[in-house]
């Protein structure tokens, strides 16, 4: 089999060989909750290994895929969720900011740099990688986040690095696209909301309950109402300068 030999930014060699057991799934999630009117969607990117077996150390990552040009612009980062930074994994693994260099429209290049380290150990659980906002275009509209598969171009690519500090492409397995139309996935007032990492700006309603652990950060102003009940669960905290209110009572 022919190598590959690749310099890494702190001048690691490693060998480029195709795995044989690692296999990823990779998911788009609109998990943080869309209000209506705010002309603002959030998607996040989400990868595992495809079964117990087939954990791996995770490497480089370069995720792809399309979206509708006439529904949604402007895609950017907004939270960084997963792979960034120093990594504290049994030993230091260091990952670059993630960024989205390489993205044109209607195509999103969402990437992963991994400096150095023994990579991270990817198993059967799903791994929020980071969070993308776009700016909706069109509130009445229905849209497709399609993936770009090991066989489009540019390819959705994951690396996974060996003993040996060998690096090999794992193969892909589900690729789980998003689909959704505005008007369905719209929480005006919806029965449950769970609100984790960073939270932006807003007014987030349930009818029933909320259950929050997530960060208000400096400067930001969130309320909370909910019908019957609101859980502060561990991991949440209102950061200095930041305005928080929590109220029991219905959504008219």
């Amino acid at each position: 089999m022919k190598t590959l030999t690749v310099i890494s930014l702190i001048l690691l060699s490693f060998t480029f060989t195709i795995a044989q057991t690692a296999q990823y799934d990779v998911r788009l999630v609109q998990q943080h909750p869309f209000q209506c009117g705010d002309n603002l969607i959030y998607f996040d990117i989400q990868v595992k290994a495809s079964s117990p077996e087939n954990t791996f150390r995770i490497a480089e990552q370069n995720y792809r895929f399309d979206y509708d040009t006439l529904l949604l612009a402007n895609p950017r980062i907004d939270q960084e969720l997963g792979l960034s930074g120093v990594m504290d994994d049994v030993e230091f693994n260091v990952y670059s900011a993630h960024s989205i260099n390489g993205t044109i429209k209607g195509t999103v290049s969402y990437n992963i740099n991994f400096l150095f380290g023994p990579g991270y150990l990817l198993t059967n659980e799903w791994l929020p990688i980071g969070r993308l906002a776009f700016d909706i275009l069109d509130p009445t509209g229905c849209l497709n986040l399609v993936w770009h598969t090991d066989t489009d171009f540019p390819p959705t690519d994951i690396l996974t690095i060996n003993t040996g500090s060998s690096l090999s492409r794992a193969s892909s397995g589900a690729f789980n696209d998003y689909s959704g139309c505005f008007t369905d996935i719209c929480l005006n007032c919806p029965p449950f909301l769970n609100l984790s990492y960073i939270i932006p700006d807003n007014l987030y309603r349930a009818s029933m309950n909320i259950n929050s652990n997530g960060v208000i950060s400096n400067g930001s102003s969130v309320t909370y109402k909910a019908g019957n009940n609101i859980l502060l669960g561990n991991g949440f905290s209102a950061q200095a300068q930041s305005f928080f209110s929590a109220e029991i009572s219905g959504c008219d």
